[in-house]
């Protein structure tokens, strides 16, 4: 794992986006847009918990599905994990208007703007996913 101004970045032949940045706070946050902005125009926003049970089922199912993990490739994936609140995350959450997991929606990581209808709070399918990340695809 590489370390991006403290935000952790994960990439590896099975994961569905080039890059993925585990976040933990709100400089974090911005140091990932900032760094996804030279490669990529959006990026998909997860906030998780390792006790919240749809959680796994994002992470375990969904992201991973072929047609997900295809789309993903034209996105970064920042995943915010609050298992452990922190004041950082807590910053992070108010910032993001977040109000806890489970949390999915698309940013322009140029400007870190979320796009509009693109938020899903609690639990979604994976067709429901496809037809947003479609959306931004050419």
């Amino acid at each position: 794992m590489m370390a991006l101004a403290g935000a952790g970045v994960l990439s590896s032949p099975t994961a569905a986006p080039a890059a993925t940045y585990l976040i933990g706070s709100l400089s974090q946050y911005q140091a990932a847009l900032d760094d996804l902005a030279k490669t990529k125009a959006v990026a998909l926003v997860d906030v998780g918990a390792e006790w919240c049970a749809f959680c796994k089922v994002i992470d375990d199912k969904i992201l991973p599905d072929r047609r997900v993990a295809k789309l993903m490739h034209g996105f970064g994936l920042l995943k915010i994990d609050i298992t452990t609140m922190s004041d950082d995350n807590r910053a992070l959450l108010r910032h993001l208007k977040v109000d806890g997991p489970p949390t999915v929606f698309i940013v322009d990581t140029r400007s870190g703007r979320e796009h509009a209808n693109t938020r899903s709070v609690g639990n979604f399918t994976t067709e429901h996913l496809i037809a947003r990340l479609q959306a931004f695809t050419a």
